[in-house]
């Protein structure tokens, strides 16, 4: 029954949306990243994912294992203990691009994409773009480079300006759309990225779209697969870029 609500929900927000013909797209564009995560750890009591696959276990988690190769499948749970949230990233360098996740939501709280470069420190808080982030009832585009984490917005929260003030610097920042996901279950999500533009699918059924300047920032040097409180399994990722 929530499938079926939620693909009604999707085809009446597709009947009033501008869609992207992402096959197309796909056809015209490079593949740059892609892991089926179908091998084992070498040492199945530490984080050995291999790929250049980083996680942020060993400055956030104590050392403790956040991520597991099992049964072709990439496990993600965040230690009770961690100060931050997980982050499992890898080097996917992109202007305009597509990814391709499946993924498994274990926990209501779900998960987020986040895209980063590391040499955009300047402008934004420890170089994070943007993100998309996945729960069962909703889904969120976050522009974050002129938003939440531009170094602007970012150096006022620190300084406790007025929160009617930050709400309005961020007010076109972020867009969320309903969603009816349900746990234990498989689906694909596709994000587009172009210039100033994120598009989201689930299972190929346009979710929703945003448009920001932030999202045409040139460079998504890395994506990060990220948890907090919760855990989620992924397969088969596939990052193209469009440049």
């Amino acid at each position: 029954m929530k499938n079926i609500l939620f693909l009604f929900l999707i085809t009446f927000t597709n009947m009033h949306s501008q869609t992207v013909d992402v096959n197309k797209l796909i056809s015209k564009a490079k593949l740059v990243f892609e892991d089926n995560f179908n091998r084992n750890e070498k040492e199945e009591t530490i984080e050995d994912l291999g790929l250049g696959w980083r996680t942020n276990s060993k400055t956030r988690a104590g050392g403790h294992k956040q991520a597991d190769l099992r049964d072709g499948k990439l496990f993600i749970e965040m230690y009770k203990e961690a100060d931050h949230s997980t982050s499992i990233l890898h080097s996917a360098p992109f202007d305009d691009g597509i990814v391709k996740v499946k993924f498994q939501m274990l926990n209501p709280k779900g998960f987020k994409l986040n895209f980063n470069d590391p040499k955009a420190k300047e402008l934004s808080h420890a170089g994070h773009i943007c993100q998309v982030s996945i729960t069962p009832n909703k889904i969120g585009v976050t522009d974050q480079i002129t938003g939440v984490f531009g170094m602007d917005i970012y150096n006022k929260r620190k300084d406790g300006v007025d929160k009617k003030l930050i709400q309005e610097l961020l007010k076109d920042k972020s867009k969320t759309f309903k969603t009816n996901l349900e746990l234990n279950h498989w689906y694909e999500i596709t994000i587009v990225i172009q210039q100033e533009t994120i598009s989201v699918f689930i299972d190929n059924q346009f979710v929703g779209e945003l448009k920001s300047a932030g999202f045409d920032h040139k460079e998504k040097e890395n994506i990060a697969l990220s948890l907090a409180s919760s855990s989620s399994e992924f397969d088969d990722l596939r990052i193209w870029s469009l440049d």
